[in-house]
């Protein structure tokens, strides 16, 4: 190589050698101008109203026949015939074209596309040209434009151009669960598995309207009125609603710890294992296990002999940024991994996801192979099962709806209501377990902490191999329950002390209290009103029901009448309703 070739080459010889690679060199431009023109131009025309035309648009870009596909099915799913062609389909064998498009529709708003998709090719060979639209669209949406064009011919040889109004919504998570409460999957030898309907599936087509067009008249003025929609209500019937995770024993041994590390606390310097018994009244062999739980945690410390000290766990917890219940959860799920020799592991279900938040395994306890995402196998994992039972209906319905269950291995639950049912025969505070369900070499085992509002559990792993320990171990991890809810006292996550129970009413200011409300006579037709009679309290929302007044009385009778909550007020009147002499009703102002 000489001088030359070694010298500095200016900037412009290598912008001089650069250059791009036409990739693309039979790409008609032209044409995709044209096409691009067409879509934009499309949307004015008075009669298209936005809609793909298979006659037109083809090919259709993938993302506009999502939404005009989505737009199809709400259009079939909302039309008022529609509840009479899901009910006449299974009692008619099957063989309604209407009813058909119609159960496909609703197949494809809950996600199940490929049933679908069998009953759109149903409702086409039988004549249904709106079934074959969907087809055309469905097909352009994963981009098959070759079968796509076989759709359009057949619209084109029936003269089918789209119409009619295009609502582009987003449907409710609940609702397309209710429809899998109505959906069986049938196992065809010719044609594999097959969704049918079950009777009562057009009581859910209510939930798919938007929202202000339902059509039951408005609950009376004086009535609190459903909770929510009836179709959403007979979903959720006969599943029970849980309330906190479990653990109330663990969390009532964590919280009398807390009180021995306050009484820490206050002695920077020691105290005598009598003196601490006595402040934090735990004594004999109740205050030993837990100053031996407080040691190896790292919370207490012996100088000497029957003397204990705050330990460096404390100061951890206090350190800024909060990395300082990391680094204390971790130091337990450590401890824990070697008690138990199992891989542990530490969750919490936050925004809608399950997530693994700290994991503690080594050389001889291996973790679990995450070969499906975690947040979309809740179905099937030890832990996401746990974190499923603390939910109650709507919230497993919601995941359900976001992740459709997957079978990983041959012992997989799918089914939604199979596996509602599995959740609800496991008793609060239980363990959940998963043998070889998400993963043919593993088993699981995980426990519920309670963590105030949020929903959480520790868990284990081990080889398949090792299932005979999967009780035993599971019962030495239920004992590491109690440092980690500590852990959570000690910073805030969980509530220190129990709620205090609500008050017992007292009849005395509950009288004192209508004396005061009633100040007032009442005046016009509420006057009249002197045989029993029901009347609002707009400040509290309660209804007090009065008993007959005395003849010489030009009051209502205050003489503690029966109170029936909630009650909706009216405004800043009151609302009587005699019930004497025939029922009426009259308004009053205070």
């Amino acid at each position: 190589m000489t001088d030359r070739d070694r010298a500095p080459r200016p900037l412009a010889h290598y912008l001089a050698r650069a250059g791009v690679r036409d990739r693309y060199a039979r790409y008609d431009l032209p044409a995709a101008e044209a096409r691009l023109l067409r879509t934009r131009t499309s949307h004015r025309c008075p009669w298209h109203g936005g809609w793909s035309d298979p006659a037109r648009d083809c090919p259709v870009d993938a993302e506009q026949a999502r939404r005009d596909l989505k737009a199809v099915c709400l259009a079939v799913v909302c039309a008022p015939g529609t509840a009479a062609e899901i009910d006449a389909f299974p009692a008619g064998h099957h063989t309604d074209p209407a009813g058909a498009l119609a159960f496909a529709c609703l197949l494809h708003l809950s996600g199940l596309r490929e049933g679908a998709r069998f009953w759109w090719q149903f409702a086409a060979g039988a004549g249904e040209a709106r079934a074959s639209y969907c087809l055309f669209l469905d097909h352009s949406r994963r981009g098959e434009h070759h079968d796509a064009r076989v759709w359009a011919r057949d619209l084109a040889g029936r003269g089918f151009r789209p119409g009619g109004p295009r609502e582009l919504r987003e449907v409710r998570l609940c609702a397309q669960a209710a429809v899998l409460r109505y959906v069986d999957q049938a196992e065809d030898p010719d044609l594999g598995p097959v969704p049918l309907p079950r009777p009562g599936l057009a009581t859910v087509l209510p939930a798919f309207l938007p929202s202000g067009t339902a059509t039951a008249a408005p609950p009376p003025r004086h009535s609190p009125g459903p909770l929510r929609h009836p179709a959403l209500t007979a979903a959720a019937r006969g599943t029970v609603r849980r309330g906190p995770a479990g653990g109330g024993w663990e969390l009532a041994q964590a919280r009398r710890a807390l009180g021995v590390v306050r009484v820490l606390e206050r002695h920077p310097l020691g105290v005598s294992a009598r003196q601490l018994g006595r402040e934090s009244g735990l004594a004999g062999p109740e205050l030993r296990a837990v100053l031996r739980m407080l040691c190896e945690e790292e919370y207490a410390w012996r100088p000497r002999s029957g003397v204990y000290g705050r330990g460096p766990a404390l100061d951890r917890l206090a350190a800024p940024g909060g990395a300082g219940l990391a680094e204390q959860l971790q130091h337990t799920l450590a401890l824990a991994r070697d008690s138990v020799g199992a891989a542990v592991y530490l969750s919490r279900y936050t925004a809608g996801e399950v997530r693994i938040t700290q994991t503690a395994a080594g050389p001889g306890t291996p973790p679990v192979n995450e070969w499906v995402d975690f947040r979309n196998a809740a179905h099937a994992s030890a832990v996401g099962k746990c974190l499923l039972t603390q939910l109650d209906h709507d919230g497993r319905a919601d995941h359900v709806a976001r992740h459709r269950p997957a079978r990983l291995t041959a012992r997989t639950i799918t089914d939604s209501r199979a596996l509602f049912s599995a959740l609800d025969a496991v008793a609060p505070g239980d363990p959940v377990f998963d043998l070889r369900e998400y993963s043919p070499g593993v088993v699981c085992a995980a426990l519920p902490v309670a963590t105030g509002n949020a929903v959480g559990s520790l868990a284990l792993s081990l080889p398949a191999a090792h299932a005979h320990r999967l009780r035993p171990a599971t019962r030495t991890l239920r004992s590491k329950l109690v440092p980690v809810l500590l852990a959570l006292l000690l910073t805030g996550a969980v509530p220190p002390e129990d709620p205090a129970p609500a008050a017992e009413p007292d009849p005395t200011a509950a009288a004192r209290h209508l004396r005061n409300l009633f100040r007032r006579p009442l005046h016009g037709a509420a006057a009249a009103s002197t045989g029993p009679h029901l009347v609002s309290d707009p400040a509290a929302a309660a209804a007090y029901l009065f008993e007959a007044e005395p003849p010489e009385s030009p009051h209502p009778s205050l003489a503690l009448p029966l109170t029936y909550t909630p009650f909706e007020p009216d405004g800043d009147r009151l609302l009587v309703l005699s019930m004497g002499g025939g029922e009426r009703a009259s308004t009053a102002d205070r």
